[in-house]
């Protein structure tokens, strides 16, 4: 069984509209051409992807595209196509256009919003039943919204669990607001996958200074991933929901034995000024609470194997964005001899069927 762990679909906004509620229909988001010639979403006065973020000329990337460009990008039925050319049995899909649900100001609206996208990617992925498998966008700007929407995901349609960002308009995971969003989780026995979006005004440490794709991207999604890691593990999130399963996506695998072997020499030496972090960080590895996705040719991902255990690592294809090596992902991680048979079977499915409890 071969599962990839982190793809992603490009809404269709008009079928996506058939599914917000008609009282927010008038606010629908729409495409729009800006003064670069350059077709975009705007949504709630915002344009997506952000305007400020430059890219090179012949790599353009229109909003209507902000899933990517092939056809499988929003066509479930040539997803299945490309499944099969890839070699993928299960792909989970996350949104593009919906990984922002969280920039809304408006809660209400934010919320309904949330709901549509969560119907159209429960439609998106009953194409093939069992092959593509949808993960929610959750609306944590309102958490006990966020906790009924995610209840009615995985029991009425049956997603495999939530999505939220790295923080919410500058609030850490960590914080006790969201504690009724992890024991939801827990309860459901469904996984939270944490996961950034550049172009979509969520913010991120750093990404203030840059106005280009190249710095924004590569600043945003590791650093992000860094501090909400350190957010949960030094409030105790995991020592008081200690079968909640978190992963954290598409920031790569490089950081995170670096990141962690940091958090336990402080850990060590000034754990008094963290009571609620009980453990070890790398004990939350161990326990299976953290996740960390990897995309087939990372180099440091036997050192992340060795580090943080091999159980703990998600192979992503990132489909269909521009950076994903398809349709090579899978042979690439088969032909590799820097990793034992054992792991490759870990990477490509075995520790997603256990993070998305697909077994």
């Amino acid at each position: 069984m071969i599962i990839d762990a982190d793809a992603h679909v490009n809404e269709d906004l008009d079928e996506l509209t058939e599914f917000l509620d008609p009282v927010f229909r008038s606010r629908r988001p729409v495409i729009l051409r800006d003064t670069l010639g350059l077709s975009r979403i705007l949504l709630e006065g915002k344009l997506y992807p952000e305007p400020r973020l430059r890219q090179q000329h012949s790599e353009k990337v229109e909003g209507t595209s902000l899933g990517g460009t092939r056809a499988g990008a929003r066509d479930p039925i040539a997803r299945i196509v490309d499944l099969d050319l890839e070699g993928f049995d299960v792909q989970v899909v996350y949104g593009s256009l919906g990984l922002g649900v969280t920039s809304i100001d408006d809660h209400e609206y934010g919320v309904a919003f949330a709901q549509a996208c969560n119907d159209y990617y429960a439609r998106f992925c009953s194409t093939e039943s069992g092959r593509l498998r949808g993960m929610a966008a959750l609306p944590v700007q309102d958490v006990s919204a966020a906790v009924e929407e995610l209840d009615r995901c995985v029991t009425d349609l049956g997603l495999l669990g939530g999505t939220v960002p790295p923080n919410v308009a500058g609030v850490d995971l960590g914080n006790d607001l969201f504690e009724p969003l992890w024991a939801k989780a827990e309860s459901l026995d469904v996984p939270i996958s944490v996961h950034w979006g550049n172009g979509t005004h969520m913010p991120a440490s750093g990404t203030e200074r840059f106005n280009t794709h190249f710095m924004v991207h590569a600043v945003g999604h590791p650093f992000e991933q860094m501090l909400a890691m350190a957010s949960l593990m030094t409030n105790g999130v995991f020592d008081r929901y200690p079968r909640l399963r978190i992963g954290f996506l598409e920031a790569g695998c490089g950081w995170a034995p670096f990141w962690v072997e940091r958090l336990h020499e402080h850990w060590e030496r000034r754990g008094a000024e963290v009571p609620r972090m009980q453990y070890d960080p790398l004990t939350y590895f161990q326990n299976g609470n953290c996740y960390i996705s990897c995309e087939p040719d990372e180099t440091l991902i036997p050192a992340a194997a060795k580090i943080l255990g091999d159980h703990s690592l998600l192979f992503s294809s990132d489909y269909p964005h521009t950076d994903s090596i398809f349709p090579k992902c899978v042979s690439t991680v088969r032909l590799r001899d820097d990793l034992t048979e054992g792991t490759k079977e870990l990477l490509l499915g075995g520790n997603a069927s256990n993070f998305y409890a697909l077994n």
